[in-house]
């Protein structure tokens, strides 16, 4: 396997140096560099997503990116175009790495600059130190806990900062139990090199909002990049797709306008396979069913994994788009109702579309979307009330009924709202006027269901226009 032929090579290389220059020469060097820039500082802005950009000539998994990149030249662009870290591979058999690349890149650049490696030795600490590295890799999968802790131990000594790597639940909760601040998810498999593009959708549920989280590994496209914002991570790591791309500073703007600046989109009420294929096609980010039996939208729980079992789309998205998260939409159920649905469904959120009380939120085993029906501005105060139980708040229509009728609301009061909280704005929304909402309220993301449709049916081609519309203006 990889992973242990590469740890193997990592103990044949450390004892090499080791003999070349013993630890307590390495320990002085450590001592002599200048304070470290903070790493943790740099990921704390929870308002946007931030870039770890990796200088990476190779990989065992890929083989050759880019050998013949200037690694140097690479890193400071990274910093000119926004990156808030850069990573640096050091090792050199499987990766083309250098240490020197390091030493070089932190005189280069003024962000913090991370040692990437297959750290398993305190001594490997230390020298990253002694490089002028900030911050260093910790991997779960080649570190047992007492291990894991001590080299935590040594990093904050030496005042540097550690972006402890996990590729499971097990390993999640490891790092959180050792105290670890920065958590990197990887979706790739360090043994099989596979990759799984919703472990951080598992996981992220299980880290402390006290952590700043990164995701890692097969982040390529804006969709990609939109995808990590509804998981609220604070940072992604991106190597592969910057080396080998013909224009770095393009794909930079790209990857981190997906993550900010792209607007989400929630196709909502959907009940046949055709409509949820269209709407995955066309780019939607959420697919919204419907528990609410009074609603002709209305689906059963029971008939639910039928109908995504029938929507080929969902079960292998178009090259580059990433599936859709489920959203099962309530109204003023109880709890136990809500969570054994969300389990039978397989539900990733779910929307809270009646007047339940901010208990029940907490009650909830998927993150919530809240939302309030505004009359005025008097109904922003509601926002503060949910705001810290819910995963969003969505800004709706009031209405006779629950549901989407078309009808639209204040946007100066929504705009109101967006600049509290990352709202979600419904009410009314058609291809016609989405632009113009979307200028007028700048929402992170937008819900649809009357709009797109004809006849109270979905209409794939206004799905298709809807979303071409979002992607236009965001």
């Amino acid at each position: 396997m990889f992973l242990e032929r590469i740890v193997a090579q990592t103990r044949l290389d450390l004892e090499e140096r080791k003999r070349a220059y013993p630890l307590e020469e390495m320990q002085q060097r450590a001592a002599a560099q200048p304070a470290p820039r903070d790493l943790l500082a740099a990921f704390q802005n929870r308002s946007r997503v931030g870039m770890i950009a990796e200088v990476k000539r190779a990989s065992p998994s890929k083989g050759l990116l880019a050998p013949h990149i200037d690694p140097i030249a690479v890193a400071r662009t990274y910093e000119v175009n926004g990156a808030s870290a850069i990573s640096v591979l050091t090792e050199e058999h499987f990766f083309l790495g250098s240490p020197a690349y390091l030493t070089a890149i932190k005189e280069a650049v003024s962000v913090p600059v991370l040692r990437k490696d297959f750290i398993i030795d305190e001594y490997q600490v230390y020298e990253a130190r002694s490089w002028g590295a900030d911050a260093i890799l910790l991997i779960c999968a080649i570190l047992d806990d007492t291990q894991l802790r001590h080299l935590l131990g040594i990093a904050n000594q030496q005042r540097m900062r550690c972006l402890v790597e996990v590729h499971s639940r097990e390993e999640a909760l490891r790092a959180i139990e050792a105290g670890a601040l920065i958590i990197g998810v990887n979706s790739r498999d360090l043994t099989t090199f596979q990759m799984n593009p919703y472990l951080l959708r598992d996981l992220r549920p299980l880290i402390p909002s006290n952590r700043v989280v990164i995701a890692e590994s097969g982040i390529h496209t804006a969709a990609d990049a939109r995808r990590l914002a509804r998981y609220n991570v604070q940072g992604m790591l991106v190597g592969e797709s910057l080396v080998v791309s013909n224009d770095i500073a393009s794909q930079m703007r790209t990857l981190l306008h997906g993550a900010n600046e792209s607007t989400q989109v929630k196709i909502c009420g959907l009940s046949q396979p055709e409509h949820i294929n269209a709407a995955v096609e066309a780019g939607a980010d959420m697919l919204g069913l419907i528990f609410y039996p009074p609603s002709h939208r209305y689906v059963r729980p029971q008939q639910v994994p039928a109908l995504l079992a029938a929507s080929s789309s969902l079960a292998e998205p178009p090259k580059g788009q990433p599936a859709p998260d489920l959203v099962g939409v309530f109204v003023n159920e109880t709890a136990e109702f809500i969570n054994e649905v969300s389990e039978l469904v397989g539900l990733h959120f779910v929307q809270l579309h009646g007047t339940e009380a901010p208990e029940l939120c907490q009650q909830m085993t998927r993150p919530v979307i809240k939302a309030i029906h505004v009359h005025n501005a008097d109904d922003l105060a509601l926002i503060r009330t949910y705001k810290e139980v819910s995963w969003r708040i969505m800004l709706d229509t009031p209405t006779p009924s629950w549901g989407g009728v078309g009808t639209t609301h204040d946007w100066s009061i929504a705009h109101r709202a967006a600049q509290e909280v990352p709202i979600i704005l419904a009410g009314g929304l058609t291809i016609d006027n989405v632009a113009d909402a979307i200028r007028a309220v700048q929402p992170w993301g937008v819900d649809v269901s009357s709009g797109v449709e004809t006849n109270k049916q979905k209409d794939v081609n206004k799905i298709r226009a809807f979303l071409q519309q979002v992607r236009a203006i965001s």
